[in-house]
């Protein structure tokens, strides 16, 4: 057993907090009242922010939402997994995605956006094991705008 599995299994063995992982793309530090903007009103991410954690110098590895998505999610620079624009062919199969390792560790995953490290073009996109259970909208990219079906 390798040292990030024996981590995962004293994980698995404490008590373990909700994760409520919020990632908007395009979204800068700014942007929310609660981070210093006073001439918007942001309600419920302030909420968020004062009853969690706000990365406040946290810097993206690509300015391009694919890559940086999936640096964000692997940990990995895009140069190491290869996922370098949006609309990439195939996402890696051997990349290991931070939700597969929160899955792993008993956490229960869901992901409500979008994902499409790979591209979405044909209007599907392959599953990787990323250790989500749920899904709302991630893996439809051409979603028919209806609000009985979406809510915004």
């Amino acid at each position: 057993m390798n040292k990030q599995e024996n981590r995962w299994e004293e994980l698995l063995k404490t008590d373990r907090p909700n994760i409520l992982w919020y990632c908007t793309d395009q979204q800068r530090f700014d942007t929310l009242r609660s981070l210093g903007n006073s001439h918007i009103r942001t309600p419920n991410l302030d909420r968020l922010v004062a009853g969690g954690v706000a990365f406040q110098r946290a810097y993206v590895q690509s300015q391009i939402c694919t890559p940086s998505r999936a640096s964000f999610l692997t940990g990995r620079y895009p140069a190491s997994n290869h996922v370098h624009r949006n609309g990439n062919a195939y996402f890696p199969d051997h990349e290991t995605l931070v939700t597969r390792l929160f899955a792993e560790a008993g956490y229960d995953c869901g992901l409500i956006g979008k994902l499409h490290l790979a591209s979405a073009a044909s209007g599907s996109e392959k599953r990787t094991n990323d250790g989500y259970r749920f899904y709302q909208w991630s893996h439809h990219p051409m979603p028919t705008l209806d609000p009985s079906q979406h809510a915004y």
